[in-house]
């Protein structure tokens, strides 16, 4: 359950970051945006950069909550991370994508 946990939180950074490089400028010739209708509300209500910020801290107290939770059992448990790491590891995939497409880098900006 640990491993599968360190595994979401990795993906997650990853989502944050690679959105982050894909969103944070506009990009010429191109139309970046973002897919998940709740993160593009967050992302215009409050900033991208607060925004990303918001989404990680909810990823963690979600993690930890489950991890430490004595609600829910183990299939459960299993099953929700295993959901939430195929569709993280997508939303990854989508935007190293997107970034090579656009002529960005995952090292960021250089």
């Amino acid at each position: 359950m640990q491993a599968l946990a360190a595994l979401i939180l990795t993906l997650s950074a990853a989502d944050h970051w690679t959105t982050y490089l894909c969103l944070r400028a506009p990009s010429n010739g191109w139309e970046v945006t973002e897919a998940n209708p709740l993160a593009e509300w967050l992302f215009g209500t409050i900033g991208l950069v607060p925004g990303l910020m918001v989404d990680s801290a909810v990823t963690l107290a979600a993690v930890a909550f489950l991890i430490t939770t004595h609600r829910f059992g183990r299939h459960t448990k299993l099953a929700f991370f295993g959901l939430i790491t195929f569709t993280t590891a997508v939303a990854v995939v989508n935007n190293l994508f997107a970034l090579s497409a656009i002529g960005g880098s995952v090292l960021g900006p250089l």
